[in-house]
């Protein structure tokens, strides 16, 4: 790890549509709105749409306002996918892959003259982001503190506790 780069907030899920980048997009705003500089990040996305010559991501565009827009969208996002599947399947779908590497690296573009920043997974701590690389690795390799978001219902509590013991192996 780089340890001139900035405190991270790593952003997860128990379940899909529990409403994580509304609470990071959130947190950026009030983390914001409290004095500080907030780059935000988020490695890869699926489910993207086309604008133009350009695939968008919704949750890239709500953090990316949330933050000011103080980044460029691109750095913001720089792995995004059309098909809404884990991003390694997406990404075979289109005859890509995801880069690992950038997974990891992409990051330091965000980390220019930022407090902290704000990073969200595709999908829970457990799920593939790459061939090799699970949220929860991603998360370990930057040092990142890891932010659950949970959804009001029925299993929830099973499913926080099951996210926060795979957390807690993450230290």
């Amino acid at each position: 790890m780089d340890h001139l780069r900035p405190r991270i907030l790593f952003f997860t899920g128990t379940d899909t549509d529990v409403g994580k980048t509304y609470v990071a997009a959130l947190a950026v705003r009030e983390l914001t709105q409290s004095g500080r500089r907030v780059g935000v990040y988020k490695p890869v996305a699926s489910g993207c749409v086309v604008q133009g010559s350009d695939l968008v991501s919704s949750d890239a565009v709500n953090l990316w306002e949330a933050s000011g827009r103080i980044h460029p969208l691109h750095d913001v996002c720089p792995q995004r996918f059309i098909a809404p599947l884990a991003p390694q399947t997406a990404a075979k779908l289109e005859g890509k892959q995801v880069d690992e590497s950038l997974l990891l690296s992409g990051i330091d573009a965000v980390a220019q003259g930022v407090d902290m920043i704000v990073a969200e997974g595709a999908g829970g701590l457990m799920s593939p982001l790459s061939e090799n690389l699970l949220n929860s690795d991603f998360a370990r390799r930057l040092d990142a503190h890891v932010v659950i978001v949970a959804a009001n219902r029925l299993g929830t509590i099973h499913q926080v506790l099951a996210a926060v013991t795979a957390a807690s192996a993450l230290r």
